[in-house]
């Protein structure tokens, strides 16, 4: 088949997500994949300095697709940024004929299937004319404009793979006779399970992430402050930060993909300290499985979506207060073998398949319902 994303993420960012992972599996069970990201636009221009503003750019100007990991990968370019657009897209009519050209080109004029994770793309649905629309929402989507975009996807899409269960709940009920089901995000297992650096040998704890609104400096401050001895090295670029940290936590920047598994093996734990943001709630983080794949233990803050875990390596906390003193528990006791069992049951191969065999199975019902013969 010929399968298209519409993504929020390109491939040339530091960050790896959902959608480049079943795009490079997709192509690996022999379908014909292309992911198209959020456009760059002339406001991203004016931060050319910073290396990702400029791989995004590389990507768009000229605007073309690029062959990675088997899959065909493009970021569409606009005048305005995509959320605040307020002409609703109409400057954009020259990139997506371009896009357009360039996908026909690689044979991917009709596709067979899209999927849409970045609803605020739907301007591109129909240019790209699909036969069958899936809407995968991968959080709790709050911002106005984006909640506009989700609702016109929905009424276009033949159904919904959400990444968790509480995403999936807090979705508008415009489409009550579609399927919808849950397959949450995997881990590539090749890439980061460990070959060296036994516990007896791993030391202090590390955050690899977006270090934004959806970040909790204040539990890791109080974290820091109650463990002085141990290193808590936070990995990503930053957005926003506190002014003072203890002096054993540890800005370290962004870093590629490429390079986490190196990073990972040399800690005990990995953090995911959420903070109040609603959309944290619904988030179905593939760093959990990444970090058990590593062999770390993860302390998190209980979530809805993390809260349906039963794992012996994950230890949640609820208050500031009570995240150092699980991170003291956290630190004293190598992970079991559980973790590392449970991040190979979610592998990015058998997730990706369990994503296609329910869009195909959506696919079919709206041909059955709409008398259509494929």
């Amino acid at each position: 088949m010929r399968i298209i994303f519409l993504s929020h993420t390109s491939r040339q960012s530091v960050f790896r997500v959902g959608s480049h992972h079943l795009a490079r599996e997709f192509s690996r069970l022999g379908h014909d994949v292309a992911h198209i990201s959020n456009p760059i636009s002339v406001a991203h221009l004016l931060r050319f300095t910073d290396p990702e503003v400029r791989a995004r750019a590389r990507m768009s100007l000229p605007l073309r697709l690029h062959s990675i990991d088997g899959a065909h990968f493009a970021v569409p370019w606009s005048v305005f940024p995509l959320t605040p657009d307020p002409l609703a897209h109409p400057l954009t009519l020259g990139s997506t004929s371009m896009l357009r050209k360039s996908l026909a080109a690689e044979g991917f004029d009709q596709p067979e299937l899209m999927f849409v994770d970045q609803p605020l793309l739907d301007y591109l649905i129909e240019p790209l004319a699909p036969q069958t629309v899936i809407y995968r929402p991968t959080d709790i989507v709050a911002a106005k404009l984006a909640r506009i975009a989700q609702l016109r996807v929905l009424k276009r899409a033949a159904g919904v793979i959400a990444t968790s269960a509480v995403v999936d709940a807090e979705l508008p009920g415009v489409h009550p006779r579609k399927l919808s089901v849950v397959v949450e995000n995997g881990v590539d297992i090749e890439h980061f399970v460990p070959r060296s650096a036994p516990w007896s040998a791993r030391n202090g704890a590390v955050y690899v992430g977006a270090l934004d609104g959806r970040f909790d400096w204040t539990t890791v401050a109080a974290i820091g402050r109650a463990h002085p001895t141990q290193r808590i090295d936070l990995f990503g670029p930053v957005a926003q930060s506190p002014s003072r940290l203890p002096p054993n936590v540890n800005l370290r920047g962004a870093v590629p993909y490429e390079d986490l598994p190196s990073i990972l093996r040399s800690y005990r734990i990995g953090l995911l300290p959420l903070s109040d943001d609603r959309a944290n709630d619904g988030r179905s983080p593939m760093k959990l499985f990444e970090y058990l794949a590593s062999g770390l233990s993860v302390l998190a803050r209980e979530t809805s979506a993390l809260s349906a875990h039963q794992l012996a390596d994950l230890h949640m906390y609820r208050t500031s207060e009570t995240a150092s003193i699980v991170f003291g528990t956290a630190l004293k006791g190598a992970p079991t073998p559980a973790g590392l069992a449970a991040a190979h049951e979610m592998g990015w191969p058998a997730r990706a398949k369990r994503v296609l065999s329910a869009a195909e199975e959506m696919r079919e019902q709206e041909f059955r319902t709409a008398g259509r013969v494929r």
